[in-house]
C-alpha cells in the first residue's frame, strides 16, 4: 500500500439518524439522512450553511447540478425518500452562503415525475458540456428508469433561472428487477443501471437504446438472487471504464469492466496473503455501498459494511490504502451531549474531492475524501504529503 490520508474534518452527530448519502459542490458537502432532512456544509469551516427538512419517512440518494447561466448560479439537488417519491430542490446560494433552499412544488414538474405510485429509488443528473441536453434520470421499482430533459430558463430581465423538467421516456428493456442503482457519464452519454439482481444495462442516454448488459456471477438466469444485489455503478472520468460493486452473499465484489467493448476487466479483491485471511477474493468483508473515482481516473474509492474505506489503484488493481473509520473518530463532547447513542460506523457512501476545491493546506495539491455512514458522522480527509 503506497497512500495515506489525514482526517481533515469530522461532524459527528451530524443528522439524528443513518446519513446515507452524500455529494460534494463547488463551496459544500450535501448530506441527507434517514431523519427526512437534507444538510449543507461548508467546505472549508465544515459547518453547517443551510438545511430544509424533506420527508419524515426519510431520505436515501441524492444527486446534484450546478452551473452558471448569463453570471447566475444554478444549483438544484434531486433526491428520494423511502416514500418513492422524488423530490428537486433549488438552491439559492451566493459563494459559500445559503440563502435559501426550496422544495419545487408538484404543479411546475411533469406528472411522471410527481406520481407517488412509481416508487422512485436513485436519480442521477446529467449536465452536458455544450448546455443543450441536460438530463435527470430516476430509477424505479419496476426496473425502468425514467429519464427527463432539464431546461434552464431565464427570466425577460435575465435576473433569475427557472428549471423546467419533461419527461422523455422510460428505458425499454424487460428487467423487472429493483433498479438500485445508475450513474452517467458526461463525456460519452452513457448511462449505466445497475438492478437487484446483479445484472447492470448499458444505455445511450439519448436516445435510451440498451448497448451491453453485464450480468452477475455468470447468466442472467443464474442472477437472479438479491444476494448479488448490485450497489453502486460508477464510470471513470472519460466513460471508458464502468466500476460495479455487488454482494456476493454477506461480502462485497467490485467488478471493472471494459465500456467501449462490453468486456470485463478484473476484479479488485485484498490479496489472500493479507492477514484478514477470510477477505481472500473479495473488496469488503461486509457489502461495498459505494464507489467513487478520482479526477483522473487512476484510483477507486469503495466504501464497505466492514467500516472499511479502501484506496485502489485501477491499473494494477492493488490496493493502495485502507482507511478504517471508528466510533472514536467523534470527539468525546459530542458522544457526551448525544442523547442518541451510535450505531456501527459502516461507510453508506462516499466522494473523492478534487483538487483545490478545499482550500485548507494540502486541499489545493492532494485529492480528499468524504464519507457518510451509520453512525452519522461526516469525516473529511485528503491524501497526506505533497504540501
Amino acid at each position: 500500500m503506497g497512500k495515506q490520508y489525514i482526517s481533515t474534518g469530522i461532524v459527528g452527530a451530524s443528522h439524528k439518524s443513518d446519513v446515507l448519502d452524500v455529494e460534494i459542490a463547488k463551496n459544500f458537502t450535501i448530506t441527507i439522512s434517514s431523519d427526512g432532512f437534507l444538510k449543507i456544509w461548508d467546505n472549508n469551516s465544515k459547518e453547517l450553511a443551510g438545511e430544509k427538512f424533506v420527508d419524515k419517512l426519510g431520505l436515501h440518494h441524492l444527486t446534484i447540478f450546478e452551473d452558471v447561466l448569463n453570471e447566475i448560479p444554478v444549483f438544484l439537488i434531486a433526491t428520494v425518500s423511502f416514500s418513492g417519491i422524488a423530490y428537486i430542490l433549488k438552491v439559492d446560494s451566493n459563494s459559500n452562503i445559503i440563502n435559501s433552499i426550496n422544495v419545487l412544488d408538484k404543479t411546475d414538474l411533469p406528472i411522471e415525475l410527481t406520481d407517488f405510485k412509481k416508487s422512485f429509488w436513485a436519480p442521477k443528473f446529467l449536465k452536458d458540456p455544450l448546455n443543450v441536453n441536460h438530463r435527470l434520470s430516476i430509477t424505479k421499482a419496476t426496473g425502468k428508469t425514467a429519464v427527463f430533459e432539464l431546461i434552464l430558463n431565464s427570466s425577460e430581465d435575465l435576473s433569475e433561472i427557472s428549471p423546467v423538467f419533461k419527461f422523455i421516456d422510460d428505458t425499454t428493456v424487460t428487467e423487472t428487477k429493483f433498479g438500485t442503482c445508475i450513474d452517467i457519464d458526461t463525456t460519452t452519454s452513457l448511462m449505466a443501471v445497475g438492478h437487484q439482481n446483479g445484472a447492470v444495462y448499458l444505455f445511450d442516454i439519448h436516445n435510451l437504446r440498451p448497448i451491453y448488459t453485464f450480468n452477475s456471477f455468470g447468466s442472467k438466469k443464474e442472477s437472479v438472487s438479491s444476494l448479488s444485489t448490485c450497489r453502486c455503478v460508477r464510470f471513470s472520468p472519460g466513460g471508458t471504464i464502468l466500476a460495479v460493486a455487488r454482494d456476493s452473499g454477506s461480502h462485497g465484489t467490485i467488478t471493472l469492466y471494459d465500456v467501449k467493448y462490453g468486456e470485463t476487466i478484473g476484479q479488485l479483491h485484498v490479496a489472500t496473503h493479507s492477514a484478514d485471511i477470510k477477505m481472500g477474493g473479495f473488496a469488503h468483508d461486509g457489502w461495498c455501498l459505494s464507489l467513487s473515482f478520482n479526477e483522473e481516473g487512476e484510483y477507486l474509492a469503495s466504501g464497505g459494511f466492514d467500516n472499511k474505506v479502501r484506496i485502489w489503484n485501477v491499473a494494477t488493481k492493488e490496493r493502495e490504502a485502507t482507511i478504517t473509520i471508528s466510533k472514536t473518530d467523534v470527539s468525546d463532547e459530542i458522544l457526551a451531549n448525544d442523547n442518541s447513542p451510535l450505531d456501527k460506523t459502516a461507510c453508506c457512501a462516499l466522494k473523492f474531492i478534487n483538487k483545490g476545491v478545499m482550500k485548507d493546506e494540502g486541499g489545493l495539491t492532494n485529492d480528499g475524501i468524504v464519507m457518510v455512514g451509520l453512525d452519522r458522522a461526516i469525516r473529511w480527509f485528503r491524501e497526506a504529503g505533497g504540501i
